[in-house]
């Protein structure tokens, strides 16, 4: 029997049971629909920094810790637009993506990626790196003014 050395010098064997394949075509449909309906910036920053430290405190015993409760907000914040359903077809143990829907998030909008209506946007726009990073952060704005929220911050 292996064991892992933990961060204090104590060590713990594996765990014996693994789950099976369920969690992780959920997990596979779940990591799928974060690419539809959750902004690009929050999930690379959830992926380099947040995910990483989360899992090192639960696996170091700091559950109760001050630091794991800010870590696991912060998961929980990147986590609360995610929703709707992923269509899976299973062939011979592998997953494939078939479809995606969400009714109340969705970052793609065929109306916003059609140069036919250029309402807020212009041709000259692809010059100024400042112009087409702000389009994200506009369609946050709106989609957090719909909601209710105030956007003016102290």
């Amino acid at each position: 029997m292996t064991s892992r050395a933990r961060y204090h010098g104590l060590s713990q064997p594996p765990p014996q049971s693994r789950q099976g394949r369920p969690p992780a075509l959920r997990r596979h449909a779940h990591l799928d629909l974060e690419g539809f309906v959750m902004d690009a910036q929050v999930r690379s920053i959830r992926d380099q920094f947040v995910t990483h430290h989360w899992s090192y405190q639960l696996y170091n015993g700091m559950y109760f810790s001050p630091e794991c409760e800010f870590v696991e907000n912060s998961l929980l914040f990147s986590q609360r637009r995610v929703n709707g359903k992923v269509r899976l077809k299973l062939y011979k143990g592998n997953a494939y993506v078939f479809g995606r829907s969400s009714k109340t998030e969705k970052l793609y909008s065929e109306e916003e990626a059609s140069m036919d209506t250029l309402n807020n946007f212009s041709p000259m726009d692809t010059t100024s790196f400042i112009a087409i990073q702000s389009i994200r952060v506009k369609k946050y704005g709106l989609q957090k003014q719909k909601e209710g929220a105030n956007l003016s911050r102290a």
